[in-house]
């Protein structure tokens, strides 16, 4: 029988996190050793094919780097060799993206789009039947994919304004609308579509498998992003491109959601994309720096030596220790479905990260950090491409949609729970007893940092319970906008903390390096519990400035005055 995952939410739920730590998720050896030899080859692919410096000056790609791709295995990260995928786990997939995009970008990016929201992430979701058959026989052939989901009204409308209507005889479903901002969108064989069907039952999400080569498929731009130079991203415009009705899946009546195992896939997706990544300039930054400190000296004395360079490293090691630790409590030893809770926040912590720590490097570089590779090349300056990086970053911030929105998704989740469920929540964290491991590993100011999240974990819970009983709608609780992004703030921090001490419940004291976890979860909770104080004291504000007010009065009479100005 195998055991679900455990996850922080039920810690969350139950308002306590039990006697000790959460037994910290280790990727097996064969599992680590197949991720080691697909790194090791797709790493080599890359560099033989790609000079990142020149994809990112061009804004293009090599010609006849898709055709290669198309013939590796690297378009199936995740995929069975039965249709001559690589078979590799979500933790794997996400190295090799990770990988990829520490070489290039755009590239690591292209194989995020292909496994994680692309028909290769949507094909494990697929029933036994034509459509399943169709989207194998493609892939297998090598066809690229993305997801059209974004729309130029904007992404976090609950309906896409893109409509599917069936036809008279019931045989195929004509898709008409927009899309924006589409990865592979320009260079798409099949495209999964996302579309609102108008039904007598009411509204239906319609995932339409889009064949690209149909009459009624244009794309109408080429999306270019001020980081991920190269990367293909468009706008499309279906103009009556028809589907047959096998190919597409449709949701229950007015249930806006994606099926359950889609959902999964994506959420994994967007990890792939944005956390692997976030990861990759972040360890980048980290070599980055301490290259830096070791060659410098001011006024005679080594850059490593004075204080504030010494915190600044500090931070970056335990911020990179963080955010290797957020995700492998994600994705390892877990199913598609479980974890929910920490796939969705690993996105928005891990990319956050990133930029503390990218902003960070730009600072102790100086002039350096914001000088582009071509003016460091003329001048002989060490040609490292920060300014590149610091673009790259801030732009996986809004990738899969803003970070405040997800930090309003995953409150959301959570007060819905509340407000439906609190009352099974006895028994949660008794349940996790058998997987815990002794607390006693840590050292003395972890142990104080425990402490604290488990203070904070029963603090979370009362105010949620008391959230969501204060309104007989969920919806009016919601409307509390900056309330709900706060909450999702401290739970994806306690979480956070969490995993490092857990992680560092697992090393031994002293082993130096970047394994030297205790002493890297010690800064890494230091610096949360002060991000944490912040959240509680706005939290806890009883009065605010009238934001309402004065964005209301301007737009009403101070922007036509500027308009006129203009």
């Amino acid at each position: 029988m195998t055991t679900a995952a455990l996850s922080f939410v039920d810690a969350l739920y139950a308002g306590r996190l039990g006697r000790d730590l959460f037994r910290y998720p280790v990727q097996s050896a064969p599992d680590r050793s197949a991720g080691d030899a697909v790194v090791a080859e797709l790493t080599a692919f890359l560099r033989d094919r790609l000079d990142p410096d020149e994809v990112d000056l061009t804004g293009t790609l090599p010609e006849g780097f898709l055709d290669d791709l198309r013939k590796s295995g690297y378009l199936k990260l995740c995929l069975g060799p039965e249709i001559g995928g690589l078979d590799l786990s979500a933790y794997n997939a996400f190295r090799a993206v990770e990988h990829a995009a520490g070489h290039c970008m755009p590239a690591g990016q292209m194989l995020a789009i292909q496994a994680g929201v692309g028909a290769p992430a949507l094909f494990p979701a697929l029933p036994p039947g034509p459509l399943r058959e169709f989207v194998a026989e493609r892939l297998a052939d090598g066809a690229v994919s993305g997801f059209g989901l974004t729309e130029p009204a904007g992404q976090n409308n609950a309906w896409p304004g893109t409509t599917a209507t069936r036809s008279a005889d019931g045989s195929v479903y004509v898709l008409s609308g927009e899309k924006v901002f589409t990865g592979h969108g320009p260079v798409a064989d099949l495209l999964p579509v996302a579309a609102t069907e108008h039904t007598a039952d009411g509204r239906r999400l319609c995932i339409c498998f889009v064949d690209t080569a149909a009459a009624g498929f244009e794309v109408t731009s080429r999306v270019e992003f001020t980081g991920s130079r190269g990367l293909p991203n468009g706008a499309l415009r279906l103009d009556g491109v028809e589907v047959p009705a096998e190919y597409v899946v449709r949701s229950e009546p007015e249930d806006p959601r994606f099926p359950d195992l889609m959902a999964s896939a994506v959420l994994i997706g967007q990890l792939y994309f944005t956390a692997a990544p976030a990861l990759a300039i972040a360890k980048l930054c980290r070599r980055w720096s301490g290259e830096f400190v070791t060659r410098r000296r001011i006024n005679g004395r080594a850059l490593s030596e004075y204080d504030e360079i010494q915190r600044m490293l500090g931070e970056t090691l335990a911020e990179v220790y963080a955010m290797e630790s957020v995700v492998q409590w994600g994705l390892v030893g877990s199913g598609p479905q479980e974890r929910w809770f920490e796939r969705l926040t690993a996105k928005n912590l891990a990319v956050r990260t990133c930029w503390r720590i990218v902003d960070r490097t730009v600072s102790l570089y100086g002039a350096e950090g914001i000088e582009t590779l071509p003016s460091k090349l003329r001048r002989g300056a060490v040609p490292v491409p920060l300014e590149r990086r610091l673009r790259d970053a801030r732009g996986l911030r809004i990738a899969g949609n803003v970070d405040f929105q997800l930090d309003a998704q995953a409150a959301r989740r959570l007060l819905t729970w509340f407000a439906t469920s609190a009352e099974d929540a006895s028994g949660l964290a008794d349940g996790l007893g058998a997987e815990h491991t002794d607390e006693g590993r840590l050292s003395g100011v972890n142990a104080a940092h425990l402490a604290a999240v488990r203070e904070q974990v029963l603090r979370f819970h009362e105010v949620c319970r008391a959230l969501a009983g204060s309104r007989p709608r969920l919806e009016d609780l919601f409307e509390q906008e900056h309330t709900v992004i706060l909450l999702g703030r401290v739970a994806a921090e306690l979480f956070a903390m969490y995993a490092v001490l857990a992680r560092a419940g697992t090393e031994r004291p002293g082993d130096g390096g970047e394994r030297d976890g205790q002493r890297l979860a010690d800064v890494y909770c230091t610096s949360a519990r002060h991000r944490l104080a912040d959240h509680w004291r706005r939290l806890d504000m009883v009065t605010e400035p009238d934001y309402a007010g004065i964005s209301t009065r301007w737009l009403a009479e101070g922007l036509p005055r500027l308009r006129g100005e203009a």
